[in-house]
């Protein structure tokens, strides 16, 4: 069973620049622009897919589809217990990695 604490974490604390670094190749092209992280919209295509860095939740300007970590990877076709298993230990690497920081 996914408790909700996983899931939040998942959806608030997994920086999507790292999901979308972490996914190479298979993941869509993003880019920094005017301080704002963007990426390629698996819904329309365009590059408005933004990333709000309070909640982490991306946007499309131009579709208006919204997006959080578990969203993108079923949109590139994996089921949601699949992006769940993909996530979490992306998710546990970059939590250790801001505490070693610390």
């Amino acid at each position: 069973m996914i408790s909700d604490e996983l899931l939040r974490a998942i959806r608030n604390d997994l920086p999507m620049r790292v999901t979308i670094r972490r996914l190479g190749r298979q993941g869509p092209p993003a880019k920094q622009v005017e301080g704002y992280y963007r990426f390629l919209c698996p819904g329309c295509g365009e590059l408005r897919a933004t990333v709000n860095p309070r909640n982490n939740l991306a946007h499309c300007f131009s579709c208006g589809q919204n997006f959080n970590n578990i969203d993108l990877l079923m949109s590139l076709g994996y089921d949601f217990l699949a992006a769940v298993e993909c996530l979490e230990p992306w998710l546990q690497t970059h939590q250790e990695h801001r505490t070693r920081q610390e």
